[in-house]
C-alpha cells in the first residue's frame, strides 16, 4: 500500500510538469476516464495505435499515458488515458489518486468509458461522476459516454443497448476491441471540439512556410492558391485563433 501511494504522487509530480509544458501549446486535450476495467486502455491503443498495457487489474494504467493523434478538421490534439476509477478507495490512498487525476480538470474534453456488459455498470458510472465532481471538473467540459464491451453482450442485450445509445446525443455503443463504433466516436469527437469554429480567408507571404503551418495546426485549411507573392487561405478555425493569427501577421 505505501509502495503504490509513492507510485501515485510520483505520477502526479510529473504530471504536473508534463501539464505546465502543455499549457503553452494550443492543442486540445481529450481524457478518458472510467471504472477500473471499463477498457480505456484497450480504447486508447486504438485510437492511437499505441501499445499501452491493457490489463484486469487494479490501478493497471498508473501513469496517465499521453498520445498525440489527429482528429477530422484538428491537426494535433493530445489523448490521456488515467487511472482506472474505483469505490471505497482506502482513505491513505485516496489523496495522491486524485491528484493523479489533475489531468482530466484541465481537459477540453471527456470521455467516460464504461463497461456496458457489467451487471453492475450505473453504479459505477455514478462513482466515476462522483469523483469527477470532487476533483473540480466543471459540470459544462464536454463530455461523452463510450458504452465499450458490445463485444459480449447477447443479441438481445446488445439490441437494447444500440436502441439506448441511439436516443441520446453523448452516448456512443461501441466494442474498443473490434473497433466498432469508434468512428463514429471520432466523428462525434471531432464536431464537439470544433463546435463554434468559422471560416476564414487569410493572406500569408507565399515564403511564409512558419505561419502555413501555423495555420494548419490551429485550423483546417480547406484551399490554399498563390497570387505573385501571396499565399491565399481558405480555412476553418475558432475564432480566438483567428484573432492570434491576425495579431502574428498585424
Amino acid at each position: 500500500m505505501a509502495r503504490l501511494k509513492r507510485e501515485l504522487e510520483s505520477v502526479s509530480r510529473t504530471r504536473g510538469l508534463h501539464r505546465e509544458r502543455r499549457q503553452r501549446a494550443p492543442w486540445p486535450v481529450i481524457a478518458l476516464v472510467g471504472y477500473t476495467n471499463a477498457g480505456k486502455s484497450t480504447l486508447f491503443n486504438r485510437l492511437t495505435g499505441a501499445d499501452v498495457m491493457a490489463e484486469n487489474l487494479l490501478f493497471a494504467t498508473l501513469d496517465p499515458t499521453l498520445r498525440q493523434i489527429s482528429l477530422p478538421g484538428i491537426d494535433k490534439a493530445i489523448l490521456s488515458d488515467t487511472v482506472g476509477f474505483v469505490s471505497e478507495l482506502p482513505t491513505q490512498l485516496v489523496a495522491a489518486f486524485k491528484a493523479t487525476l489533475e489531468e482530466v480538470v484541465s481537459a477540453d474534453l471527456l470521455i467516460h468509458v464504461r463497461d456496458i456488459a457489467h451487471p453492475d455498470s450505473e453504479a459505477q458510472r455514478d462513482d466515476v461522476e462522483s469523483v469527477l465532481k470532487d476533483i473540480g471538473v466543471a459540470p459544462e467540459t464536454p463530455r461523452f459516454e463510450a458504452w465499450n464491451k458490445l463485444d459480449l453482450l447477447d443479441d438481445e442485450a446488445r439490441e437494447d443497448v444500440l436502441g439506448d445509445a441511439a436516443k441520446r446525443d453523448d452516448v456512443l455503443a461501441v466494442s474498443a476491441l473490434s473497433g466498432e463504433g469508434v468512428d463514429v466516436l471520432i466523428a462525434k469527437v471531432a464536431a464537439r471540439l470544433t463546435h463554434g469554429h468559422r471560416r476564414y480567408q487569410v493572406t500569408l507571404a507565399a515564403a511564409d512556410g512558419a505561419g502555413a503551418a501555423w495555420l494548419h495546426q490551429h485550423g483546417e485549411v480547406i484551399d490554399h492558391w498563390i497570387d505573385g507573392e501571396t499565399a491565399i487561405y481558405d480555412v476553418r478555425m475558432a475564432p480566438k485563433d483567428h484573432e492570434r493569427f491576425e495579431v502574428r501577421n498585424g
